[in-house]
């Protein structure tokens, strides 16, 4: 079964992992049977935005089972505009995310309004990681203003995921990323009853998370069988408007 992981992170980390390198990086995938992951770089989500999107398209360019998500900071909007004309038309990139020194400020605030109407031109899933409940009627809010933009939440929303499944089985252009580390019983399938499949999307957050738990996480889940083929490889493919 092919699998594309929609959630990684490439570069150094604040804990101890032997895969922040491209090479061990693909190592760890071919472990674990991974084809594709969909990577952002540590510098540009921590640290200079500008710095890491360049790295990260340096670092895989040439390398076919990697592809990239530019990183963007709704409070540096110029800057973000160019690394999205830089990126996010070509091939490598499938996405963006949002820098996380934003996360704390609301999502539906005028410099991410104006943020997200500039992604439109692109036809890519803009990323958010959401951390508080304030966040989630923000995300509604965004959604159905920019109805043709197509939103991604990492993790599930980590402790939050009862209920942002509430916003997301509302509005269609939401999709959710199944990775994080809360393991509540069969979340996934809990996920599965409120919005089907077709708007979940692996991710393990490796090498922070080891695939394994992860990977567990669908193969253990009381979902068709059929249906974890859809969220392990075929949704990414429609979500991210890949080529097949």
């Amino acid at each position: 079964m092919p699998i594309i992981d929609c959630y990684g992170e490439l570069g150094p980390q604040p804990y101890p992992t032997l895969a922040t390198q491209a090479d061990s990086f693909e190592r760890l995938m071919a472990r674990f049977r991974v084809d594709m992951t969909f990577v952002v770089a540590t510098e540009a989500m921590r640290g200079s935005m500008q710095a890491g999107n360049a790295w990260l398209a340096e670092q895989i360019k040439e390398r076919p089972k990697f592809r990239g998500y530019c990183v963007l900071h709704p409070l540096m909007f110029e800057a973000s505009l160019e690394e999205m004309r830089k990126y996010l038309f070509t091939e490598k990139f499938v996405g963006a995310i949002l820098h996380e020194g934003y996360v704390n400020r609301p999502l539906f605030s005028a410099p991410m309004y104006q943020l997200v109407k500039g992604m439109l031109r692109y036809d890519r899933p803009l990323l958010l990681r959401i951390t508080d409940s304030r966040q989630l009627t923000d995300l509604q809010e965004l959604a159905r203003e920019f109805h043709t933009q197509r939103f991604i939440v990492l993790h599930m929303a980590d402790e939050l995921w009862p209920m942002i499944l509430l916003v997301a089985g509302k509005l269609l252009n939401i999709s959710l990323e199944t990775g994080g580390m809360v393991a509540d019983f069969d979340k996934l399938a809990e996920a599965y009853n409120v919005m089907g499949a077709n708007r979940l999307v692996f991710g393990s957050g490796m090498p922070l998370v080891n695939p394994v738990y992860a990977l567990g996480m669908v193969s253990d889940s009381a979902i068709p069988d059929e249906d974890k083929k859809r969220i392990l490889y075929n949704n990414a493919v429609k979500v991210y408007n890949l080529p097949v």
